[in-house]
């Protein structure tokens, strides 16, 4: 179903239900340099389980996460739903209740609109994790897609560093390559590998 643009202020590539296994990282490019407040502000609202990381670089380029143990922040950062719990798998490892996992995905979202407010956001990422089951996608992350051919200028130049940027970079291409529109974009891009098939 088709959206007006004002529902979504800007691309979120990932946007969605996502799950994770151990760790969580949201990338944030934004149009132009944040000031010296409006980091503060931004860094200062990132949501709690996603302080184990806070990474600017390229000026306008955030990495925000979790490190490796995100589902022990989660359950000292979210009250579980009544009935929803936590569980252990055989292996020892913590899984936050689904409640918890749901006030994070509902908590990145109402961050970037926030900081989106501070300083404009040109582009915002989340990559599935396929170990915790993938995202489930949203009309969000559709639309997003379709503003792909506008940020190209934008992201084929960072393909060639080394940065959370590029990391950024090549997981849209990516994910647009695996919903079948990279190959209309007409866009070379041999490197680039996504974590359900081999490279394009």
């Amino acid at each position: 179903m088709a959206h007006p643009d004002q529902d979504f202020p800007f691309p979120f590539f990932g946007a969605g239900e996502a799950s994770y296994y151990m760790w969580a990282e949201v990338h944030v490019r934004f149009a132009r340099e944040p000031s010296a407040s409006q980091r503060a502000v931004i860094t200062d609202t990132v949501p709690a389980p996603l302080r184990g990381a806070i990474d600017w670089c390229e000026g306008r380029q955030l990495m925000v996460s979790s490190g490796l143990s995100l589902h022990g922040a989660l359950v000292r950062s979210y009250p579980a739903a009544d009935g929803d719990s936590d569980r252990i798998d055989d292996d020892g490892w913590l899984h936050a209740a689904p409640s918890r996992v749901a006030a994070l995905n509902a908590d990145i979202e109402d961050w970037l609109l926030r900081i989106d407010r501070e300083c404009p956001i040109l582009a915002a990422h989340r990559a599935e994790d396929p170990d915790g089951g993938g995202t489930r996608l949203s009309d969000w992350h559709a639309w997003s897609l379709t503003r792909l051919p506008g940020l190209l200028p934008e992201l084929e130049p960072l393909l060639d560093r080394a940065s959370h940027a590029t990391s950024m970079a090549r997981d849209i291409l990516a994910m647009a390559r695996r919903a079948g529109t990279l190959p209309r974009l007409g866009v070379l891009t041999p490197d680039v590998i996504s974590w359900r098939d081999e490279p394009a």
